[in-house]
């Protein structure tokens, strides 16, 4: 092999195999080893390795990076152990085998030798589905294993042990593994079911008596989660019966709400965990730190909580921006939270406050994460309300600014490519990127020449395929356009009879429909709207039917306006407003900004810093890049 080809290594082992034979680093000297055999050498930015990756999906970082370099044809020869460490599925193998030699790569597997007879690519097939069904008869003896030995009542079978024991190995004597108690553990895990099950505490206060009296958890924190003592209350194990099968794999995958804080948007794992039926829990015996009366007095107490908790929920006072407000430096959400009696000083205070969560110190161990401002609920409730009448009552503003941005979209799309012409040119670009690798793989064209000439064709089809999207999009939004302004003055006419006299639930469900979230800001309030394509659904008072499959984009332009500091309450109707010059192109959206005190100052004195209530509307042209179509800056 000549000392110029370009080599590469990839290794890869699942988290459930780091202590077998052929660890990620056995993998990597065995492969190094052979590439010095063959006269050839590596560089480190070619060694592509997954560790703790299963096999069994295609979703792998280091494999991502190995086929973008493939497709680039920057790899000219690739090691890899075995056929098993590259995919564990036939299909995938076959996949990736079929990709690697379209790319001109000759892959070379270290416990297997890939011939070119047709028998010799049956039995790699062979070996591919041979591996596929071993790892599917593993898992099945290793879960009827574990069945058969809790059916025994074999503590081995159980993931650890919980917060008040500390698990035992079985020993090579044949003692079989156990939980053994610890006793200061012990000790908390008492006082938490005492306090529950007799005291008749909440978890929020035995999470308080925790923290201050400095008790530290399984690992050595000294704050403590709700969730963490609801699961010690929640866990059979403390009165001697240790559940197994309380949870069961499912290959599908939960739907997360949003992207989890500090994560991935796209979980590691292809499966998701499922809580079963108590019914079919294993009972394990353990040792027991509690009595069962104990257990059972806490757990009927959980549910006497539960059922209070319920129903304070239904005598709190329902809130006009509840679950819409959200924390514009940390993006936590907003709450709200009556004044406590000790903040009252004795006076009576029937307002309340809409606080961040970042700001409470105590759930993230003492110490808050964010410092903005507290706002009063009845001042921001008023203020959006009042923008959402404006708004209602003159529907001709918004549906005057519907119909330009659609005669701009209809006048761009004159001017834009055409659909079909699109896919033509995209299917062109596919024959000669094949060619192009064909030339390559025959030896027509060398690299050099190969990889420049293969970059550009791929620049070009995310260009085209970019257009495809961007054209498609906008022919949605068209149809959608066109429903908005027929029937915004119909929808705004129902409503708008009724606005003097319509009671808070009623107006909850219209700004549930019209605005779509309230970003508080230390210096500004960024009010952003959401205009549904089916407004009937409102004023039929459904507000669930208005955000399926709703584009809201945003966009807003800054004017300078000036204000009444000594006005009691925030109002967009007693802020003096002047406009701004001549706006640049595009013109200015049609809903105005107004910069008011802020909402949480109460005294003329103690006026702090302005807030600027930007009204968004929502944007029907696409984003192709920072701004979108029509100019307008994204949010």
């Amino acid at each position: 092999m000549s000392k110029a080809a370009m080599v590469a290594l990839y290794a890869r082992v699942s988290s459930e195999q780091q202590n077998k034979r052929g660890t990620i680093e056995s993998q990597i000297a065995a492969l190094r080893e052979r590439i010095s055999a063959d006269g050839a050498q590596i560089v480190d930015d070619m060694c592509f390795v997954d560790a703790g990756v299963s096999g069994a999906t295609l979703i792998r970082p280091q494999l991502e990076r190995l086929r973008d370099c493939a497709a680039l044809g920057a790899i000219d020869h690739l090691y890899i152990l075995s056929p098993d460490r590259l995919a564990r599925k036939y299909a995938h193998q076959a996949l990736l085998m079929e990709e690697f030699t379209a790319c001109g790569i000759q892959v070379v597997f270290l416990n297997h030798a890939i011939g070119t007879t047709p028998e010799e690519s049956l039995l790699l097939q062979m070996q591919g589905m041979i591996a596929e069904y071993e790892r599917a008869k593993i898992a099945e003896r290793h879960r009827r294993g574990k069945l058969h030995g809790a059916k025994r009542g074999s503590v081995n079978v159980l993931s650890g042990a919980p917060y008040g024991y500390r698990y035992i190995r079985r020993q090579l004597d044949g003692t079989p593994a156990r939980y053994v108690i610890e006793l200061p553990q012990a000790a908390t895990v008492r006082a938490i079911f005492q306090w529950v099950g007799m005291d008749r505490l909440s978890i929020g206060e035995v999470v308080r008596r925790l923290t201050e009296s400095g008790t530290v958890t399984a690992s050595g924190k000294p704050y403590w989660d709700r969730s963490v003592v609801w699961g010690i209350l929640r866990n059979p194990a403390y009165m001697g019966r240790a559940a197994f099968g309380k949870t069961q794999s499912r290959d599908h995958l939960q739907v997360r709400v949003r992207a989890q804080r500090h994560s991935s948007d796209v979980p590691r794992k292809p499966h998701s965990t499922t809580r079963t039926d108590p019914q079919d829990w294993i009972e394990i015996p353990v040792p027991a730190i509690i009595s069962e009366a104990l257990f059972q007095s806490a757990q009927e107490q959980l549910a006497e909580n539960r059922k209070l908790a319920r129903q304070r929920r239904e005598t709190v006072p329902l809130r006009l921006l509840q679950g819409l407000t959200v924390c514009g430096q940390c993006r936590y959400a907003y709450y709200a939270k009556k004044v406590s009696k000790a903040a009252a000083k004795g006076h009576q205070r029937d307002y309340a406050y809409y606080r961040c969560v970042g700001t409470d110190a105590y759930r993230f161990g003492g110490q808050r994460i964010c410092d903005n401002l507290q706002v009063r609920t009845d001042r921001l409730d008023d203020l959006v309300w009042q923008q959402v009448v404006e708004l209602l009552r003159h529907p001709e503003r918004l549906k005057s600014e519907y119909e330009r941005r659609l005669d701009m979209m209809e006048r761009h799309e004159t001017r834009g490519f055409d659909m079909s012409n699109l896919e033509k040119q995209r299917l062109q670009l596919e024959k000669g990127k094949s060619r192009l690798i064909d030339s390559y793989s025959d030896g027509i064209i060398d690299k050099t020449d190969f990889a420049p000439k293969m970059q550009q064709l791929k620049n070009r089809l995310e260009q085209i395929d970019q257009q495809i999207l961007e054209s498609r999009q906008q022919g949605a939004v068209q149809s959608e356009l066109y429903l908005v302004i027929n029937r915004l003055e119909e929808f705004a006419s129902a409503v708008t009879e009724k606005l003097d006299t319509i009671d808070l639930e009623t107006k909850r469900k219209i700004v549930l429909g019209l605005v779509k979230r309230v970003e508080i800001h230390k210096d500004e309030i960024v009010v952003v709207f959401r205009i549904d394509p089916h407004p009937g659904a409102l004023a039929n008072e459904n507000p669930n039917d208005s955000d399926d499959g709703v584009k809201s984009m945003q966009h807003c332009r800054r004017s300078n306006y000036s204000h009444s500091r000594r006005a009691p309450a925030v109002s967009a109707a007693r802020c003096q407003s002047r406009r701004a010059g001549p706006a640049p192109n595009p013109p200015t959206a049609t809903l105005q900004c107004v910069r008011a005190r802020p909402p949480h100052r109460s005294a003329p004195h103690r006026a702090g810093p302005a807030r600027c209530v930007r009204l968004l509307a929502a944007c029907a042209c696409h984003y192709g890049s920072a701004t979108c179509t029509g100019g307008h800056p994204a949010l």
